[in-house]
């Protein structure tokens, strides 16, 4: 998770069980993110893995490789062209893999609604601050650093680190936006684990049989920790998940340490600090809204209606108070795709310009990168957010069904 994703939130509760880890994230008292590891129902996105191609499909331009879950893998000549980097783009599927061929892979979209994970041979290993890409080679610095003299400051120390290490030329590097101001002592020792993991999975995948896991990236906890806010607190519900905390924050994070609160009261944590009620709130269809009127929020296969009903309000005033409540709900029931948003109607468009401002102030700080379209010509907001993962009733209707 990027830091961008952790603006602003102050609390963080874990709870670690058999096989289930549930960590929540607040922000001003209000659920804005519930993660759910569960043992067979995690997402796989960043798993790299040894397939094997079952199918070579000219008219998809496209393979289908076992992978190992229940649905083949997708792998479409655009994302597989790096199995054979010589090769131009736009070279056909079938002159890229063969089937029988066993490949080394990552995934990049979980399987859902029938349809299996999206695969592609553009590896990414990420540690906090840098990428290593294996197959892409160049040194790539985020431009969302602030000032030209850093980003050329971290373009020099990230080519250096590679010619102290002597990774190999067709290996490249991605400087991620959260290494402004980052020494470059701490550049070459992240790149050094990171093209060290790169030869473990070489090794490892050149003893296996496809399909087989060969490298899955740290769990959500890990992920989080780096970037969270120094102020925020950390409730643990069980020792389990106290001792995993603690244990991370003294060897990379210490200044967080004072911060971890190993929960002892008598009911469960997500039940005392009303977690559990606004996960079930966040299953409704109507979402009340604060000072009167709600949010209808409808999901469909083809896209997302969420309508804005003032009530009594005045227009202006419900748009505005509705606003963080649209960001809020979108990100923590994980909804993606299209999304349609029916707010009162503005008739100035000094307001609407300015509802749209505020909406994508408030969007800025979810987790994925949410782009705001605008107006339609009917008058809807138009959102369109990445799909990364299950929306959270799907997850929580799987852990029922397992």
């Amino acid at each position: 998770m990027s830091r961008a994703g952790l603006e602003g939130v102050d609390t963080l509760l874990l709870e670690v069980g058999p096989g289930l880890t549930r960590i929540a994230l607040r922000r001003d008292g209000s659920l804005i993110e519930l993660i759910i590891e569960a043992a067979g129902h995690e997402s796989r996105i960043g798993w790299t893995l040894l397939g094997r191609v079952i199918e070579v499909s000219h008219g998809l331009d496209a393979a289908f490789v076992d992978t190992g879950e229940a649905e083949p893998g997708f792998l479409p000549a655009r994302a597989a062209r790096l199995l054979k980097p010589d090769m131009p783009a736009g070279t056909p599927i079938a002159r890229l893999v063969s089937e029988g061929e066993a490949i080394l892979v990552q995934q990049v979209k979980d399987e859902s609604a029938g349809k299996g994970p999206a695969l592609s041979a553009d590896i990414a290993l990420h540690s906090d601050h840098l990428v290593l890409t294996p197959r892409l080679p160049g040194v790539a610095v985020s431009r969302s650093i602030p000032g030209k003299a850093e980003r050329s400051r971290l373009r020099r120390a990230a080519l250096d680190a590679a010619l102290a290490l002597d990774l190999p030329r067709q290996e490249g590097i991605v400087v991620r936006t959260s290494a402004a101001g980052l020494d470059a002592a701490t550049i070459q020792s992240e790149l050094e684990v990171l093209a060290g993991r790169w030869r473990a999975i070489q090794a490892k995948a050149a003893q296996a049989k496809p399909p087989a896991l060969i490298d899955r990236p740290p769990g959500a906890l890990e992920l989080l920790l780096p970037h969270l806010p120094a102020g925020a607190d950390i409730l643990c519900a069980d020792l389990a998940g106290h001792t995993s905390v603690t244990r991370w924050c003294e060897k990379h994070r210490p200044g967080l340490l004072p911060n971890i609160v190993r929960y002892r009261g008598h009911d469960p944590l997500f039940a005392r600090e009303g977690v559990e009620e606004e996960i079930a709130a966040a299953l409704e269809r109507i979402v009340p809204l604060p000072g009167g009127g709600a949010l209808a929020i409808d999901p469909t296969e083809a896209l997302v209606a969420i309508d804005v009903n003032g009530a009594e309000r005045d227009p202006r005033e419900a748009v505005f108070a509705a606003v963080p409540e649209v960001a809020r709900q979108l990100r923590l029931r994980q909804l993606s795709g299209l999304i349609l948003v029916d707010f009162p109607r503005l008739d100035r468009r000094d307001d609407r310009d300015k509802l749209l401002e505020a909406l994508r102030t408030a969007l800025a700080g979810d987790r994925v990168a949410t782009q705001l379209l605008g107006f339609t010509r009917g008058g809807l907001v138009e959102i369109i957010r990445p799909r990364d993962r299950d929306t959270l009733a799907h997850q929580l209707a799987a852990l029922r069904a397992s």
